[in-house]
């Protein structure tokens, strides 16, 4: 008897294939990480100079912009892949405080 793969991707090009199938945010975050680092973004946003703390809350605005834009649509699966977004970002930017804080940056 073979064991069935706990996902099986639809579409190699489509790197969200698996959010809906996720429940928790702790988990959403840690896949939408995993999908940056597939599209080649920093793993450690924090430490990069091209992404400054005026960067970032920028970022963070641009996600609850869309945020809002999901909700204006009642798309909640949009709504919770855009709360995973910006706490992402949020960590990401207290991480860069801490940082700077420290004098590491």
């Amino acid at each position: 008897m073979s064991i069935p793969p706990l996902f099986e991707e639809k579409d190699p090009k489509n790197l969200k294939w698996r959010l809906p199938n996720i429940k928790s945010l702790a988990m959403l975050k840690m896949e939408k990480n995993f999908i940056a680092l597939e599209k080649g973004y920093p793993r450690q946003p924090y430490a990069s100079e091209k992404q400054t703390i005026a960067f970032m809350i920028h970022r963070i605005e641009e996600e609850l912009t869309e945020l809002k834009e999901a909700y204006d649509q009642q798309n909640i699966q949009v709504m919770e892949e855009e709360c995973a977004d910006i706490s992402n970002l949020t960590d990401y930017l207290f991480e860069q405080l801490k940082h700077v804080s420290e004098g590491k940056i």
